[in-house]
């Protein structure tokens, strides 16, 4: 893992904002086409980019895709009195732990595992997680469905709108992770607008088929990329994380319809709890949080079971904070051996 000292990040400004939302668009489009629709021009848009980069206000998030086959986990930890800290360390630098978070609640940490098949997610459970002496308990749920992730989101102040809509029951067949996607996606963690010329080199490939390869696996949700912004931030600085209960056939169509308000962060389908979707909303105050939840379960057959407010990020997508909301570094998925 790269770890470095870096400065807490100024605040984002509106103009920041806008070209944030530009390029969650595209975060690998040309910055010809960036600066168009900001209203700059190429290299103006670029220089802010860089800007945003160097404070480590915004950066690029790369991660394997939830269409391209891998098990998504989402694992709430109660760990022994003292002991968070202790097994927030023994797991921020495990690769297939992408996120860790503290919550309130009856439950200390909220972790999200992604595992390339179901016998790795039981291996890691039993003889990682369990096995931790200051783990006292545990409850996992599967993603089943990826409604809303953080590439869906805007800040209101570009000029795009996310479009989110409900999917069907249908899901295609899990293919293992070909060694062409796992290539690419470990270029792109590092530097997610890497040259073509270097994915190109590494997948043995003219730069027009990776750019065709890579612009493929990003629209068929095989690769998820998106710009993330600083945590030490004025606009939004708390999460809700509400667990739901929605009567099967209704599902869907709940996900979309609070998948489409501007503050929700995520939202995704569960299997193997008590709940069967999971929403987590960015708040500008915590005196929001009631109103919010009213408005998400207004309709009478959407019930909360549970709900926490997220404290702190050790660990973002791959991206690692330190206590106080900096970026560290950056632990890859795809070069982790299986633990």
């Amino acid at each position: 893992m790269d770890l470095q000292t870096r400065e807490v990040s100024p605040v984002l400004s509106e103009s920041d904002l806008a070209l944030i939302d530009v390029m969650q668009e595209d975060p690998r489009a040309p910055w010809a086409q960036i600066g168009q629709t900001i209203g700059v021009s190429a290299p103006t848009a670029r220089r802010r980019w860089e800007r945003l980069q160097a404070d480590d206000s915004a950066w690029v998030t790369t991660h394997v895709g939830w269409n391209s086959g891998v098990v998504t986990a989402i694992v709430a930890v109660q760990c022994r009195p003292g002991a968070v800290e202790t097994v927030i360390e023994a797991f921020v630098t495990h690769p297939r732990v992408v996120t860790i978070a503290e919550i309130t609640g009856d439950h200390d940490l909220m972790l999200t595992v992604l595992v390339p098949d179901v016998h790795e997610l039981r291996r890691f459970l039993r003889l990682g997680l369990t096995s931790h002496a200051d783990v006292a308990r545990m409850r996992t749920m599967l993603v089943t469905r990826m409604f809303l992730d953080g590439s869906h989101w805007r800040s209101g102040f570009g000029a795009s709108s996310r479009q989110v809509e409900a999917r069907d029951g249908s899901t295609s067949p899990a293919a293992p992770l070909s060694p062409a996607l796992a290539k690419a996606i470990s270029i792109l963690e590092r530097n997610g607008r890497a040259p073509s010329s270097e994915l190109a080199s590494a997948l043995g490939v003219s730069e027009a088929h990776a750019r065709r390869f890579v612009h493929r696996a990003v629209r068929s949700g095989h690769i998820v990329q998106r710009i993330d912004v600083q945590l030490e931030q004025p606009r939004w600085p708390y999460s809700l994380v509400l667990w739901m209960v929605v009567p099967a056939g209704r599902l869907y169509a709940a996900a979309a319809r609070i998948s489409e308000r501007q503050s929700v962060r995520a939202c995704a389908a569960l299997a193997g709890g008590s709940a069967n979707l999971y929403v987590v909303v960015w708040l500008s105050s915590l005196a929001e949080a009631p109103e919010v939840e009213m408005q998400i379960v207004q309709d009478a057959d959407v019930r909360v079971v549970e709900r926490s407010i997220m404290l702190h990020y050790s660990k973002r997508m791959g991206h690692v904070f330190d206590g106080s909301q900096r970026r560290t570094g950056h632990v890859p998925w795809v070069d982790g051996a299986a633990t």
